[in-house]
């Protein structure tokens, strides 16, 4: 087991008095475990003025946990408190309960969400806090904020999910424009082999894996690999855990993805509601995510491209702070 990691303060300390706010203590920047759904999980919190609005990140993945990759925040902390959480079976969360992790259910995640943002409530003295999902997050935060509306300000999504099926359609499309272009004989074989296998099926999720990563997406992916870094892998610590929290969490929860459509919880959103999506995301397909927006009733809302891919919040940040400046911001007062 890992032992907390603290940047600034030790557990205890997490879950202390309200922040002060005198000139010399307005940043904050803290780390370590909360007990959250019976659980000890992590939590970090960083910001350069606690009187900025609080964003709660949900994490991509399953279990894409942010925990070891907090500088690729740092430009969204002049503007807000960050608060990142290694979900349950995730990073360092897994690392401190293991493979013995109880209750690995959606319902039991959304329930995690809702004390995380209560506990950032209480901690830095906030009425509500915005809500960011990222890729999975997105999937997450729209139970959330459907269950629990009065905790937010706002609902953003990037690289917003919508649909399974649908997004291995538009993958496959894609694929299939790129691989004509290219003439790509034995991508195109691969798509018609699969075609008629369900839209889980390995065969099928693969074969249209060779286009869709952006040139973004490509780059971002330096940051998790040397992270892990060259085999051979190491059988405990940091890297060991958030390695085994994957393999832990995906069988657990994609049963979850592959049943999830948006549509389906309902076109009604009970909070202003903006999808930030990167121009190139084919992950979760900017065209999916645009049309079901369309469809989306909410208080406001606001769709807005970007340059990038599915990591386009990290790997565009000037332009993801900035759409959250003119649209989101004003919200949190």
């Amino acid at each position: 087991m890992n032992t907390p990691i603290s940047r600034r303060h030790a557990l205890g300390l997490l879950a202390a008095a309200p922040v002060l706010c005198h000139a010399a203590t307005r940043g904050i920047d803290e780390t370590g475990f909360v007990r959250i759904g019976g659980i000890e999980q992590w939590v970090g919190i960083q910001g350069s003025d606690v009187r900025n609005p609080v964003i709660l990140f949900l994490h991509g993945g399953p279990a894409e946990a942010q925990s070891p990759f907090l500088k690729q925040f740092v430009p969204w902390e002049t503007d807000y408190t960050v608060v990142n959480w290694d979900q349950r079976g995730s990073g360092r969360t897994y690392g401190r309960n293991g493979a013995s992790t109880p209750d690995m259910t959606l319902d039991r995640l959304c329930e995690d969400a809702r004390e995380v943002a209560e506990h950032a409530r209480k901690r830095l003295g906030k009425k509500r806090i915005i809500l960011v999902g990222q890729s999975w997050g997105t999937e997450l935060g729209l139970h959330v904020i459907k269950r629990w509306p009065k905790l937010f300000y706002a609902f953003v999504g990037t690289g917003q999910a919508v649909s399974w099926s649908l997004k291995i359609e538009a993958q496959e499309r894609w694929a299939r424009a790129q691989a004509s272009a290219n003439g790509d004989a034995e991508t195109l074989k691969a798509l018609d082999d699969t075609a008629s296998l369900a839209a889980s099926d390995p065969k099928r999720i693969g074969a249209s894996r060779k286009y869709r990563f952006s040139p973004s997406d490509l780059e971002y992916f330096k940051i998790p690999s040397a992270f892990i870094g060259p085999p051979p892998l190491p059988k405990e610590g940091e890297v060991a855990d958030w390695l085994a929290g994957s393999q832990f969490s995906f069988p657990r929860l994609a049963p979850v993805e592959y049943a999830f459509d948006a549509r389906k919880l309902g076109l009604d959103i009970p909070v202003p509601y903006f999808v930030i999506q990167g121009r190139d995301d084919h992950i979760a397909p900017i065209e999916v995510a645009e049309a079901y927006f369309a469809e989306v009733q909410a208080p406001k809302k606001a769709f807005i491209p970007i340059d990038g891919g599915h990591w386009a919040c990290f790997t565009n940040p000037t332009a993801f702070v900035e759409a959250l400046r003119r649209h989101v911001r004003p919200l949190a007062t």
